[in-house]
């Protein structure tokens, strides 16, 4: 393991990557209660059955990284390069294997694995929102009735949002776009010029704060 460790540092991973892994593999080391010399694809199943049952049962994508996490180390600890084999056999008399294979860890089968209120949306499903959203726009304009300038300002604000992933909580607390006058240029001279539109979100317009 400390090897191991090594190897992912000159890789230059992240120490909360490589320390997440190192508890897996000493978690795993003790569900077994044995030293990865001696693991077993046996080994994998039943701990991968211990983690999909009861109330506290992990979602698909966490047990398939931490069977890549398993299988990475197992890369490792048979890779000729390093002679941990030759070693584990000289000293053990056992010799370790890659213990993750197709048919006992999860696939990658879904694009998205997470919750599905989280799940993102598709190109198809991203143009129709933003038709719908001009479309208030113009149901509302031709009905004469109020809230055209609020569906209008919904509308520009959903576009950016979901195309350059600007802050939703800015966003959402946004307020029309104002022209302030600009009494002065860099140098202190007046210039009477206004400033370009720009929207100010909540946090910053309120007491306190500075423009955005």
């Amino acid at each position: 393991m400390t090897g191991w460790e090594r190897q992912q540092k000159s890789r230059m991973l992240g120490e909360a990557t490589i320390s997440s892994r190192l508890a897996l593999l000493r978690r795993f080391s003790d569900f077994a209660e044995s030293y990865p010399w001696s693991w077993t694809p046996g080994d994998v199943e039943d701990f991968t059955i211990s983690l999909t049952s009861g109330e506290a049962r992990l979602a698909p994508s966490t047990i398939r990284g931490y069977h890549l996490t398993l299988r990475m180390f197992c890369d490792y600890l048979t890779d000729a390069r390093y002679e941990w084999p030759c070693q584990c056999r000289d000293r053990f008399g056992s010799v370790p294997s890659q213990v993750c294979h197709e048919w006992n860890t999860v696939a990658h089968l879904n694009e998205y694995e997470g919750r599905p209120e989280r799940r993102p949306l598709t190109y198809d499903e991203v143009q129709r929102l933003f038709d719908y959203a001009d479309e208030q726009v113009e149901r509302i304009t031709a009905s004469r009735r109020k809230g055209a300038l609020a569906a209008l300002h919904d509308a520009q604000m959903i576009k950016p949002v979901t195309r350059s992933g600007y802050a939703a909580t800015s966003c959402v607390a946004s307020t029309w776009p104002t022209f302030d006058r600009t009494p002065t240029c860099a140098t202190g001279a007046p210039t009477g010029r206004c400033t370009c539109a720009t929207a100010r979100p909540f946090a910053a317009a309120s007491r306190g704060g500075g423009r955005c």
